[in-house]
């Protein structure tokens, strides 16, 4: 197998790609500052603490792990952080991308496989398609993967190498660092005597993936076969979406309570996308993949992660 380097592989997304590139036999290396509060993967084969903006700790595990594929994950993926830390959320997901290409280049580097979003479609109802649907972003997260994107294929246009975009749908686990939906509605229901919540916006809908899939995704897209296609995008996404109601409920259900869910204005988004659903024919077509877990399972594992899935 490819000797792997993961950007941000401490993550929840690169900790199951480093378990399960080694379980197959593989050699990976990952590069994180751990600000996600998540330990470094037992299972590395090597780790660098290090910010991904620090050009010297870069080229050195370049020079010395000698990767033959980078798998970049590191990233600031906290949206209203994003928002509010604008420049800062630019720096990192912008301007150290392309620092990272220009080491992969001169590292004679020559696969990368890059962590996008399905926040980089258009609003629009029904299921979006790599090949058909507009690209729009409209915040500074979506922004940012737009740019990757163009970034990466820049870089597979100027020196022959190949590259391939994940166009990462709602990505689910239980231990997302991040302050989203489904770990805020857990630490609600925690503190609950009743089952009352308090959340914002309840009707928009979202295609959720367990972090597991996304992984198993992640490394069929690093496998891809096809050398005569220097530059190629896929979604990785179930294909079905669930609406913010139906999430808390499915979560009551697995928890055993009964949720009573009180909307609260504070919380609200003044401007909500209604609908993001990916659509994953084009992936299973070209790279065999597809989610194996349903949404049911994909929340049970977020809420029990002890058992097998």
């Amino acid at each position: 197998m490819m000797r792997l380097l993961v950007t941000g592989g401490a993550g929840m997304l690169g900790r199951r790609v480093v378990r399960q590139w080694r379980a197959a036999g593989g050699e990976v290396a990952v590069l994180d500052n751990l600000s996600s509060g998540l330990a470094m993967p037992l299972e590395a084969s090597c780790t660098v603490q290090a910010d991904l903006r620090d050009a010297q700790a870069l080229a050195g595990l370049l020079a010395s792990w000698r990767p033959d594929a980078i798998l970049h994950l590191a990233a600031v993926h906290h949206i209203p952080t994003c928002e509010i830390q604008r420049a800062h959320c630019l720096d990192i997901n912008v301007v150290a991308t392309e620092s990272l290409l220009a080491a992969a280049e001169a590292a004679l580097v020559n696969r990368v496989v890059i962590a996008s979003s399905g926040a980089v479609y258009g609003w629009q109802e029904g299921p979006l398609s790599e090949l058909s649907s507009p690209l729009a972003a409209c915040d500074n997260y979506a922004l940012s993967k737009y740019c990757n994107e163009q970034q990466l294929q820049f870089w597979c246009g100027r020196g022959g190498h190949i590259g391939r975009v994940a166009r990462i749908f709602n990505a689910v686990g239980h231990d997302d660092p991040n302050a989203h939906l489904i770990p805020d509605v857990l630490k609600q229901l925690r503190q609950s005597s009743d089952g009352s919540i308090r959340l914002g916006n309840l009707t928009p809908r979202r295609d959720y993936l367990h972090a597991d899939d996304i992984a198993r995704g992640l490394i069929a897209l690093l496998n891809d076969p096809r050398t005569d296609i220097p530059f190629d995008v896929f979604n990785l996404c179930s294909g079905v979406e669930h609406s913010v109601e139906q999430l808390v409920r499915q979560l009551g259900e697995i928890v055993g309570v009964q949720v009573k869910v009180d909307v609260d204005p504070a919380r609200q988004r003044r401007v909500d996308r209604p609908s993001q659903l990916g659509d994953p024919r084009r992936t299973l077509e070209l790279l065999g993949w597809q989610s194996r877990l349903s949404f049911a399972e994909a929340l049970r594992l977020v809420v029990f992660p002890d058992q097998v899935s």
